[in-house]
C-alpha cells in the first residue's frame, strides 16, 4: 500500500493509538468524538503542504506520521494487542506496510520487546494473508537488512526472540546487509535466553557473523541445557559456535 502524501496523522488519532485507547481510535476512525466536529477534531499543521491533509475532514486508517508510521506501527511499538487486532480487522493490509526505515509493524513490536504484540501480529498474519504476503511480513527486511528477529536479538529481547522462533522458525536462517545472523546478534547482545531460544527452536539457524569462523564475542554464559554447545562456557573473543 502506497502512502498518500496528504494523509498526515491527526494529533488526537496519534495520541489515542500511542496510549492504546482502542475505543477512542475506533470512534475517531468512524467520525465520532463526542460531538466535536471532525474538522476540529483532526486539526492539521498550518503549512501549505499539509493544509489539504485528509481533505474529507475525517480520520482514516491510512494516515501516517512524518516517519511514515501507520497506526499499526504505533500500536505495535507500544505493545497494544487489542488495538493491533482492531486495526487489522479494519484493514489487514497494514500488516505489510513499511515506514521510512522499511520497518513493518512486526519490526516495531520486536524492537520494543513486546512478545505479546509479536504473537498477535504473527497469528493475525497467518490467519488473514496469503502465503507470499505472509513471508514478506515474517521475513521482511528493513533498510539495514534486518528481519524482526534480527531486531529483537540485537536488543536482547529474549521473550520476543522466543516467540518469533516458536511461530516462524524459518526466520533464523536469514542474514542482514552486514552478513550477520540473528543468532550472532543475540550472542553479541549477551542475551542467553535469546541465544537458547534460537538454537533450540531453529535447527537450520544461521550462526554467521563478522568473524571468519563465526566467532561470537559477548559477555554471557551459554549453559549445557543448550544442545549445540559443549560445557557451560563464556562466549567471548575466540569461542566458536559449534
Amino acid at each position: 500500500m502506497e502512502h498518500d502524501e496528504s494523509l498526515f496523522m491527526c494529533s488526537k488519532l496519534y495520541i489515542a493509538a500511542f496510549e492504546g485507547n482502542t475505543q477512542e481510535v475506533a470512534f475517531l476512525l468512524a467520525g465520532n468524538s463526542g460531538g466535536t466536529p471532525a474538522a476540529a477534531r483532526c486539526a492539521r499543521p498550518a503549512t501549505a503542504a499539509q493544509s489539504n491533509a485528509n481533505r474529507h475532514g475525517q480520520c482514516t486508517v491510512q494516515e501516517v506520521t512524518g516517519e511514515e508510521n501507520t497506526l499499526l506501527h504505533i500500536a505495535a511499538g507500544q505493545g497494544h494487542g487489542g488495538l493491533i487486532a482492531e486495526l487489522c480487522y479494519q484493514d489487514n493490509s497494514l500488516l505489510s506496510v513499511v515506514n521510512r526505515a522499511l520497518d513493518t509493524p512486526l519490526h516495531r513490536a520486536a524492537s520494543a520487546g513486546h512478545a505479546d504484540a509479536v504473537e498477535t501480529i504473527v497469528r493475525l498474519a497467518q490467519a488473514s494473508v496469503e502465503a507470499d504476503a505472509l513471508h514478506g511480513i515474517l521475513c521482511g527486511k528493513n533498510e539495514a537488512g534486518d528481519t524482526a528477529l534480527h531486531v529483537a536479538a540485537r536488543h536482547g529481547h529474549g521473550a520476543a526472540v522466543e516467540m518469533l522462533t516458536k511461530l516462524a522458525p524459518e526466520i533464523a536462517a536469514e542474514t542482514n546487509c552486514a552478513g550477520m545472523s540473528a543468532l550472532y546478534l543475540a550472542a553479541m547482545s549477551g542475551a542467553t535466553d535469546a541465544v537458547r531460544a534460537i538454537v533450540v527452536s531453529c535447527g537450520d539457524a544461521s550462526a554467521v557473523g563478522t568473524f571468519s569462523r563465526v566467532q561470537v564475542c559477548a559477555s554471557t554464559k551459554i549453559h549445557s541445557t543448550v544442545p549445540y554447545f559443549d560445557e557451560p562456557a563464556m562466549i567471548c573473543g575466540q569461542t566458536t559456535l559449534m
